[in-house]
């Protein structure tokens, strides 16, 4: 009979909590006693912490049994394990008991294997829905009859990043991305990179903020990883309390009420979402705020999440966002539901006051001036007069203007207006308003109509100039963007252009995460499309054109394989080109090459278990001489290593 259980310390659903800060809350109040999650009335899991670690785990999913972890990790093999069941049907024994008996484990390596068993399910539980409700029982052990006394405790920390790289709420991560704007961050003193279990690509990319403040721009830039990889590993590195902003004045605060006209706030108070919109031109979208903690009351959301398309084990697109201290109460948080801790207290660890969540992202404001609707000799406004026969002096005003609208994207606040970078506020102001007697569209001649948007555009430009620059909290805040580079409207442009790539290619990662490759291919062709520069991109839309019925011919295999080629001539070291290269190798029955691809790719991340797999089948069926002595896999082995 089930004893009946007190009311739980803290509850919650994971649309509000996800399970990484669940996991990481354990951690840093170094709690002892179970978390239970269900979903729809169902139990799904149940967790034992112990000291704020992880000990046991039983999940409702028939995944990752013992015997099974021990042969893929190469400690059994395929005859131990069948005798290792064998023995679990003759008497009611735990497998890892029965293996030691049988010689075919010692307690050491048990404990590796129990230890593996536990980090696998629990990132499993990553891919729970979001209205899965979860409910944590201080002090109280619900597996105590739950396996053998084996069990020892593993490091959450290992589990939250395989976690969010293999299955990330990509929508806690774009929120907590977006509040982190532009601001730079470092690592913290305290950091331990080496408890992560990092690939070295991911340990390359994580210690460049060691080196000095880096941006999460500057990061996907460095190439060491992809876009939807930075991504991760930022939002992984800020939770865990990794790294610290550098920077606090570009973080974006929380959308509040617009105060309100006769009480307008102090011009000397430095208002960092002003800047905004040079950082990003932003489009209204309905979002969900990152709540880290909330009420003990469940709700539902819609599942937001996406997962990754490189194989599945490799998974895989601010401010030090964890769940906050507890009350004197309950040993967990409580905030109002659907609140939104203050992102400087969530970035310095410190909880402040809670806000409520904005019911949407509203259009960044334009600093520009509205322009007239009525064109100049346009009756009524209905469209612009055909302009009469130009002279040559039109002619060369209308060259002037279309050679300065192409230029000025390239420009910084200061060469627009012709000033020197130290120019005063007054200087600023001198040549805004000796430009807008040349550049305001309101001045063009009914004859130079057809140029009216080019010259609205470069007045905008010298509008937006103006306003920063006489602004001492925006300009100050350009400073900063122009001495680390970026602070042109074209270098602007290309962040927002590499965002919305981004975009693109997490929603292609749902698909492909279910392998709906037909849905995810529009997704990934639009973002190879938008930022063809990046390497991941793609690797993923040649492997999806390769999987088409028109491209299964080995020539056209051939010229697959060769834009990968190109991918790897880039980057040599990079996983998806690596192994996506050595499957289409491996369907052309070139054995020596897909095993050198799958055997790179494997090394470079130990954790890919599609590419372990592939060459652990090698291995087995092919030996050291298929290895390295022919090309061509014929026979059993060839048969078992094609698809």
């Amino acid at each position: 009979m089930q004893p009946t259980l007190p009311a739980p310390t803290a509850q919650g659903t994971l649309a509000k909590t996800p399970f990484a800060h669940l996991l990481i809350y354990l951690v840093e109040k170094v709690l002892t006693g179970t978390l239970e999650i269900t979903h729809e009335g169902v139990s799904r899991a149940t967790i034992v912490c112990t000291g704020g670690q992880p000990l046991k785990a039983r999940l409702a999913d028939d995944v990752y049994f013992l015997g099974e972890v021990a042969r893929a990790m190469g400690l059994i093999d395929q005859a131990q394990l069948e005798a290792s069941l064998a023995g679990m049907r003759e008497s009611p024994r735990v497998q890892g008991q029965i293996l030691v008996e049988q010689g075919a484990l010692d307690p050491q390596r048990l404990a590796s294997v129990l230890a593996t068993q536990l980090e696998l399910k629990l990132a499993h539980l990553f891919s729970l829905p979001p209205d899965a409700t979860f409910a944590y029982y201080d002090g109280i052990d619900l597996l105590q009859q739950y396996g053998a006394p084996d069990f020892v405790p593993v490091d959450a920390f290992p589990v939250v990043w395989r976690g969010v790289r293999e299955t990330p709420s990509w929508e806690h991560v774009d929120a907590t991305l977006r509040r982190l704007g532009n601001a730079t961050l470092r690592l913290r003193q305290t950091a331990r990179l080496d408890r992560f279990g990092f690939s070295p690509q991911e340990l390359q990319a994580a210690s460049l903020f060691g080196q000095r403040p880096t941006r999460l721009f500057d990061l996907t830039n460095s190439k060491v990883l992809g876009p939807s990889a930075c991504q991760v590993l930022v939002y992984c590195l800020l939770v865990t309390k990794q790294v610290e902003v550098a920077d606090r004045t570009s973080l974006q605060p929380p959308a509040s009420a617009p105060p309100q006209a006769q009480q307008p706030p102090p011009a000397q108070v430095p208002n960092p979402q002003a800047f905004a919109r040079v950082q990003l031109q932003a489009r209204a979208v309905q979002r969900s705020p990152l709540v880290v903690e909330e009420v003990r009351v469940a709700t539902r959301a819609d599942d937001g999440r996406i997962a990754s398309p490189i194989p599945q084990s490799y998974g895989f697109t601010g401010g030090d966002v964890a769940p906050p201290p507890p009350p004197p109460a309950p040993p967990m948080p409580e905030i109002s539901a659907g609140g939104m801790p203050d992102i400087g207290a969530l970035i310095s660890g410190t909880i402040g006051s809670v806000a409520p969540p904005p019911a949407s992202v509203p259009p960044m404001p334009s600093a520009a001036p509205p322009v007239a609707s009525v064109r100049p000799g346009a009756p009524d406004g209905d469209g612009a007069a055909p302009p009469s026969s130009r002279n040559p002096e039109h002619n060369a005003i209308k060259m002037k203007i279309l050679e300065r609208a192409e230029k000025i994207d390239a420009q910084n606040y200061f060469e627009m207006l012709d000033l020197p970078v130290d120019a005063p506020p007054e200087d600023v102001q001198k040549a805004f308003i000796a430009a807008a007697k040349l550049w305001h569209p309101d001045r063009l001649p009914p004859a130079l109509s057809d140029v009216r948007d080019a010259c609205t555009k470069v007045f905008s430009h010298l509008s937006e100039a103006q306003s920063t620059l006489t602004d001492p909290a925006k300009r100050a805040d350009y400073m900063k963007l122009l001495a680390e580079g970026g602070a042109t409207p074209q270098d602007q442009a290309m962040v927002q252009t590499a965002l919305e790539a981004a975009g693109e290619f997490q929603k292609a990662e749902l698909f492909l995460k279910r392998n709906e490759n037909a849905q995810a291919y529009p997704f990934v062709k639009r973002a190879v499309e938008l930022d063809p520069d990046q390497l991941d991109y793609l690797a993923v839309l040649t492997w999806l054109d390769a999987q088409k019925p028109a491209f299964m011919s080995k020539e056209k295999t051939l010229e697959k394989i060769a834009v990968l080629d190109k991918c790897l001539r880039a980057s040599p070291e990079n996983e998806r080109a690596l192994f996506y290269r050595g499957m289409l190798y491996k369907r052309i029955d070139e054995g020596k090459k897909a095993y050198a691809d799958l055997k790179k790719a494997m090394d470079l991340n130990p954790r890919n278990l599609d590419a372990a797999r592939e060459v652990r089948l090698y291995n087995m069926r092919g030996s050291k001489k298929n290895a390295g002595s022919t090309d061509s896999l014929g026979g059993l082995f060839g048969k078992l290593f094609k698809k």
